[in-house]
């Protein structure tokens, strides 16, 4: 098991990569501007490359972005609190800026790793694993849409699932999104949410993940208190949010 120093160290590596920025950037006073050159060994999604995308980590932005972009950021953006740059008036400041270029503010989402004294956890249901290979059954299933990915850049490693009878409660997914960091994703069936199966089976997988020698993480959006609540009693702790643009449909 790792503990948290070692899991911040593991996570702004990562990050480091995802932003072309120096590990240092996330120890030093102020904001970072970076150009958005794409890294080996980076997490790849489906926006890789775009116009632009903010890390906000411990009160500080790093900020990466089109070489056009770059004076119109240094002037509104570099100074900024990043405590507070998600808010809407700024985020509307920078979404009237994209689409000047044909762009728009496509996700916000804030992210969790393990909190490192967490307690050890046990099935409360009648449990299943499912490795690499078995998880190909579910790729049309629709139940699991967060669990599962089934994307190459971010494949489908480990997936665990509670059963009532024969009948699937809920599933939590883990996906490789880099070489060393897993994200969980959770699904749990209309008809057994709000009796634990979420926050079990993610708390489950985050511990079998870490036995493996990676770091989980966990991403949700502001408004859905459900998935922040089911981070909070799998034992995560709240890390880093991220915002990211897309090309405007014409």
């Amino acid at each position: 098991m790792y503990t948290l120093k070692e899991l911040i160290k593991i996570t702004r590596k990562q990050l480091a990569l995802d932003y072309n920025c120096d590990i240092t950037d996330f120890v030093k006073k102020g904001n970072t501007i970076t150009t958005n050159d794409l890294l080996n060994d980076r997490r790849i999604y489906s926006h890789d490359g775009c116009l632009l995308k903010i890390l906000c980590y411990r009160g500080i932005a790093i900020i990466t972005t089109d070489k056009e972009l770059i004076p119109w950021v240094k002037e509104k953006l570099k100074d900024e609190d990043a405590s507070w740059l998600f808010e809407y008036p700024k985020l509307r400041l920078i979404d009237r800026k994209l689409n000047d270029f044909g762009h728009e503010i496509a996700d916000i989402h804030h992210y969790y790793i393990p909190d490192a004294k967490a307690q050890f956890i046990t099935p409360l249901f009648d449990i299943k694993w499912y490795e690499h290979q078995d998880i190909h059954q579910f790729k049309n299933d629709d139940r699991f849409n967060e669990a599962l990915a089934f994307e190459e850049t971010h494949p489908d490693m480990l997936a665990v699932a509670a059963f009532d009878g024969d009948q699937i409660m809920g599933m939590a997914g883990a996906s490789a999104d880099s070489k060393t960091m897993w994200q969980i994703g959770i699904d749990v069936l209309p008809e057994y949410r709000g009796k634990g199966v979420g926050a079990n089976l993610t708390a489950l997988l985050k511990q079998e993940i870490l036995k493996r020698g990676k770091v989980p993480f966990y991403g949700t959006v502001e408004s859905h208190d459900i998935s922040k609540n089911i981070a909070f009693r799998a034992g995560f702790l709240p890390a880093w949010a991220e915002v990211h643009s897309q090309k405007m449909e014409s």
